[in-house]
This record gives structure tokens, sequence and C-alpha cells, in this order.
């Protein structure tokens, strides 16, 4: 079965696409100093150059967490922070497997106890993910299958559950779920992949629900067509739409850290969306409870 296609392209054309980085969204133009975030995957790919996009914008405290060391990406933030002009920031490395209860609820008392976060989380950034080799429901290995679900959906929520607690004491109160363009498509074989990422999209709207009133602000986003180790991992013939940069990615979930931007609260945000577009959407988007979001037609 091939993709559907209508919705996401209704999806992509909301605004007009980029597939690399552009002015608009130049993290030297924001400033975060006094900021802190944590990103998990940072260890490569999306997550790594996220990590660095921080720094240009001189987020002051940098917490980046991966099962795989990250003492190199701690030089390449710290270095990127002093060469756009920044106070070098504070990079804690934090050794996580998202999907492991016990491996969040102890980087998130790492981070509660250390000194420069004091407690404090004002970014969320959810980005660890995990893509199955696809093959039909029958023919698919389980734990494979499943390791998707528990990558992308319960180390989403894991990461939520030990970690909103900062994130509510803080003035921007952000969390940024990494969700998919394969949130609204059917592809052979992307069975597990393709719901875990739609169901971080509802999750999303759980997280905005649940804390209703606090000013908690969440939004599923997707990255992009990016040619991470992860989305290599498709079926060679959808390479072809692998097309965007890490650095696209990164620096728009800057521009989404720039301000509280509450009218996207619950919403799904492509990367590859011209931000000032979006923000000219803005009365649009308010009025519509709805839009974008995954509804049931009846």
């Amino acid at each position: 079965m091939a993709d559907a296609p209508v919705p996401w392209l209704k999806v992509v054309n909301f605004a007009t696409n980029h597939h690399d980085t552009y002015d608009f969204i130049d993290p030297t133009k924001a400033d975060l100093y006094g900021k802190s975030v944590l990103i998990t995957g940072a260890s490569k790919g999306i997550g790594k150059a996220t990590a660095i996009s921080f720094a240009r914008a001189g987020c002051s405290k940098i917490a980046i967490g991966a099962r795989s060391p990250l003492a190199e990406v701690e030089k390449l933030v710290k270095r990127a922070a002093t060469e756009a002009g920044r106070p070098e920031p504070t990079v804690l490395c934090l050794e996580l497997d998202v999907s492991s209860n016990d491996s969040v609820k102890a980087a998130a008392a790492a981070l509660a106890s250390s000194p420069q976060f004091n407690g404090v989380l004002d970014i969320l950034i959810n980005n660890a993910g995990y893509l199955e080799k696809w093959f039909p429901i029958a023919e698919t290995d389980p734990a494979e299958w499943w390791k998707s679900w528990e990558v992308n959906m319960k180390g989403t929520f894991l990461c939520c559950h030990h970690l909103l607690p900062m994130v509510l004491k803080s003035d921007a109160k952000l969390v940024l779920n990494l969700s998919s363009a394969g949130a609204h498509n059917l592809s052979l074989g992307g069975s597990a992949y393709q719901t875990s990422r739609f169901a971080a999209c509802r999750f999303t709207e759980f997280v905005v629900q649940d804390y209703a009133g606090t000013g908690l602000v969440a939004i599923a986003v997707h990255p992009g067509g990016v040619p991470t180790e992860l989305a290599l991992r498709m079926p060679e013939h959808k390479h072809a739409i692998l097309i965007d940069t890490a650095e696209l990615a990164a620096d728009a979930m800057v521009w989404l850290s720039r301000e509280r931007r509450e009218w996207l609260s619950g919403r799904f945000v492509s990367c590859c969306w011209d931000m000032k577009e979006l923000e000219g959407k803005k009365d649009e988007i308010e009025k519509n409870v709805e839009l974008l979001k995954f509804r049931m037609v009846v």
C-alpha cells in the first residue's frame, strides 16, 4: 500500500517549505541568556545540531542526554557558543536511556541536584527516537516493532513524567515533543514508527490538558526529512525525501523557544514551514481550536 498522500500534502503546504536554515530563524538573533534546556538523543544527528544551535542562541545551561558518550558534543557546544560571541554555557552530560524508568529518574535527579540548574528547567526537548526495519506486520520482529514505541512514546512519557516538575518551575515552561510527517501517512511496513509518532501528537495534547492553567506550552514537532542514522533505516525507496538539514530543525526549535507561543500549544508544527509565514497565521490558528491537530471526520 502506498502512502496516503492527501493529508500530508495539506500539512506540507500549510506554509512555504525550507530544506535548510535561513535568516529568519538564525539562532544568533535569539537571546536565551539565563535559560536552560535539556535535549535527549543528543549524541548525534538532530539532537547534536539542536544543542549547538541553543549554544549559538546564548542558552546558558544546556543538558544533553544520550546512551552514547557526549564528551565530543560538549566540546562542540562550547565552541559554538564562543564562535557566536556568546558566553560559554554550562553543559551537563547525562547518561540517558529514555526507555528506562530508572535511567530517566536518575538523569532527572542529577539535573535537579545540579547547582547551575537549581531544580529548574525552561525547555525540555524530547528528541530521542527509534525507527524499526519496515516489514508488514506478520513479518516484522515483535521486539524490534515494540522498540519504536518504547523509545518514541514511552521515552517521551518518562521524560515528561520525571522532568515536568522542573519545567513547571520555570518562566518558559516549554516542551517540544518530536513527532514526524510519518504520523500523517500509511507506509508499507511503517506500523510501529508511524503510529508512535501519531501518538506523540495526541500525547502532546494531553500534556497541555493535564497542566492547563499552569502556563505550560507543549508542541509536537516534525523535524523534517533529515538523512540521519535513524531515518536511513527506512526502505531505500523513501530516502529521496531526506532532503532537509539537521540545522533547519535545530534552528527552528530555537525559534520556537525564543518566546512563549501559546497559540501553537498542543499543535503539530513542521520545522520545514517558513516560520515568518506561520507567525502571520497566528490569528487564524488561535481562532480554530482544532487546527494542526488530529481529529476524526464523521
